[in-house]
């Protein structure tokens, strides 16, 4: 029990804490009641769409935590999988939130062009881990992203999330003409603008070895995320 207090708590600094056992801890719990209440109000495809954002990034934290916890058992193939995995989650969970607008702009689009989305991005997103000596690990099994991994993360982020969400977003404002709909599209892009800024936040965390960054970032990175969560849930989740 000692070793493992150690292993979790030493070389492990205090930001990195804060954000894997209490912001994620905290998100966990919110985005797990969000899903509830929207797939309780309605199940159609949006809805689901929505339902599988915040299920799946939920995922990618848990298992975050996971792996923190199980660092003191060294073994190398288990802890890299659990990172890959939780990575993973929270960076293909995006695509899911892209098809919650994309429906509500052409509820005509087909099932099938949205499996295909998934799994394309899907593949997308599996390449990035194919990347040469793109994470590295400490002895304590702290990640850091390589400068190289850190600048596709961010282009992949850009281009295949934030710059689609957003394009889509603008068009479906342009079809609202009640001034309600408008403000509650409005308040769901303030929520996806904080929640991209908190995802690019955590690429460069990851990446730099900037302890005044580390220490800011690992404050206000709960405020942000739930912020975001419940912003994107009041805007357009609640009630569509």
């Amino acid at each position: 029990m000692e070793r493992f207090y150690k292993l979790i708590f030493q070389g492990a600094d205090f930001s990195r804490l804060i954000i894997v056992f209490v912001s994620q801890g905290i998100l966990i719990l919110l985005f797990s009641i969000l899903a509830i209440r929207v797939i309780r109000r309605n199940r159609t495809r949006a809805h689901l769409a929505l339902v599988m954002f915040y299920g799946i990034i939920s995922i990618g934290f848990v298992l975050n935590i996971v792996y923190v916890l199980l660092g003191s058992t060294n073994n190398a193939v288990l802890l890299r999988t659990l990172y890959v995995l939780s990575s993973f989650f929270i960076a293909f969970s995006f695509v899911f939130n892209l098809i919650f607008i994309i429906i509500l702009v052409r509820l005509e689009v087909s099932t099938r062009n949205l499996a295909i989305l998934v799994v394309v991005y899907g593949a997308i997103c599996l390449s990035l881990y194919l990347i040469p000596n793109g994470i590295s690990f400490s002895p304590t099994w702290v990640p850091t992203y390589s400068f190289t991994l850190f600048i596709v993360l961010c282009v992949y982020f850009t281009a295949f999330m934030t710059l689609p969400t957003l394009y889509f977003s603008f068009r479906l404002y342009r079809t609202f003409e009640a001034q309600n709909l408008k403000k509650r599209l409005r308040l769901y892009l303030a929520g996806f603008i904080i929640i991209m800024g908190a995802i690019y936040g955590a690429i460069y965390f990851i990446t730099t070895d900037n302890q005044l960054y580390k220490t800011i970032y690992g404050v206000f990175a709960l405020i942000f995320e739930v912020s975001a969560a419940l912003l994107i849930y009041y805007g357009l989740g609640r009630k569509l």
